[in-house]
């Protein structure tokens, strides 16, 4: 598993201390992956920095400036329109219509014309799939950061229990969605801002997104609004919907490993087919118990690997036993319509 890329920014800005550039060099040497992506994040630091060379300023301006500043008289005649002309002085030429393009000749012609369309559209093919890729990197690390925010909260949630787990998503009633873990991390203070538990990318395409609705709200609505204030929690994260012992619906449990899901950006199943949603090259982030984040796609993963979203019996529904792990997206059920009537009285609380 790769390392977090925290420090690579600072690394390629040469803002590292001796440790932490051997750190990030180390992992060049052992991962290529990590090295593709450093070179890659390389490449658009270097598009930004084109085109930023000063340009020397005319010489003379600076003693030019002061005298006018001065001779109030001389800074007063500039911009007085009744002082007459000097007689002496030179007078200016008029200018003709593209005169300055065409080099003084006012013949503007249709070869010059198609040489500045030229240009003009070899400029946008450069500047608009740079800028583009910059925007898409951008947003992948906010999502990635974001989602490393929300893994500190939900490790802050499990050390604050004794059995050391994650919020739990209740079997049934209005937390009975995988989204309710987002209010109740923001209702216990582990995090301060709504906006940390989605990804920018989930939104962008919704003209007004539903607001994120409180545990309070969720717990007190009358039982027809409940089902709208749950719309707010899918946009938040994908979480584990956790897994049965005993026909019981336990929480996930912090234990520190590196291949078991805890959260993930946004990933719809259905009708069989695993869709990642929001970011344009169809990868995602995804967040795993010993709190690294990684940002892969579908074709990375081995085939046992993707029942990340499917637990052993083919549903989006919870594990079957500990070690299977499901995360679902925000307005999902921990039950499945097959497994419902399976609910013990029992797990309802």
């Amino acid at each position: 598993m790769t390392k977090t890329r925290e420090h690579w920014l600072g690394y390629l800005m040469g803002a590292l201390d001796e440790n932490e550039q051997a750190s990030v060099e180390r992992q060049i040497a052992q991962d290529p992956r990590s090295a593709e992506e450093i070179e890659q994040l390389r490449t658009h630091l270097n598009l930004l920095s084109d085109g930023l060379d000063e340009a020397a300023p005319p010489v003379g301006l600076a003693t030019r400036t002061c005298a006018l500043l001065d001779n109030p008289g001389l800074f007063a005649e500039v911009l007085d329109p009744s002082v007459p002309d000097n007689e002496d002085a030179p007078t200016l030429k008029e200018k003709q219509p593209f005169e300055t393009i065409g080099g003084g000749n006012p013949n503007f012609t249709m070869m010059d014309m198609m040489v500045a369309i030229g240009a003009c559209v070899a400029a946008v093919a450069i500047f608009f799939p740079a800028l583009a890729s910059s925007r898409m990197l951008a947003t992948r690390l906010q999502c990635e950061n974001n989602l490393h925010q929300v893994g500190m909260a939900l490790q802050e949630f499990a050390t604050g229990n004794a059995e050391k787990r994650y919020p739990a998503v209740a079997a049934t009633g209005p937390l009975s969605v995988a989204g309710s873990y987002a209010p109740r991390l923001l209702n216990a203070g582990h995090l301060q801002h709504p906006e940390v538990v989605r990804c920018v990318e989930s939104t962008r395409n919704l003209s007004q997104p539903h607001e994120l609705p409180t545990v309070e709200q969720l717990l007190e609505a009358p039982e027809s609004e409940v089902e709208k204030l749950q719309q707010g929690l899918a946009t938040v994260y994908n979480y584990n919907l956790g897994n049965l012992r005993n026909g019981q619906l336990q929480a996930p449990l912090m234990r520190g490993r590196a291949l078991y899901p805890v959260a993930s950006d946004i990933v719809v199943v259905q009708d069989g087919q695993i869709s990642p949603q929001g970011h344009q090259d169809g990868r995602f982030n995804i967040l795993f118990d010993d709190g690294h984040v990684e940002f892969i796609s579908l074709e990375d993963l081995p085939n046992s690997m993707k029942h990340y979203f499917l637990n052993d019996k083919g549903q989006v529904a919870a594990g079957v036993d500990e070690d299977d792990a499901v995360i679902a997206n925000g307005i999902a059920h921990p039950f499945s319509e097959e497994t419902t009537s399976e609910v013990p009285a029992s797990s309802a609380k």
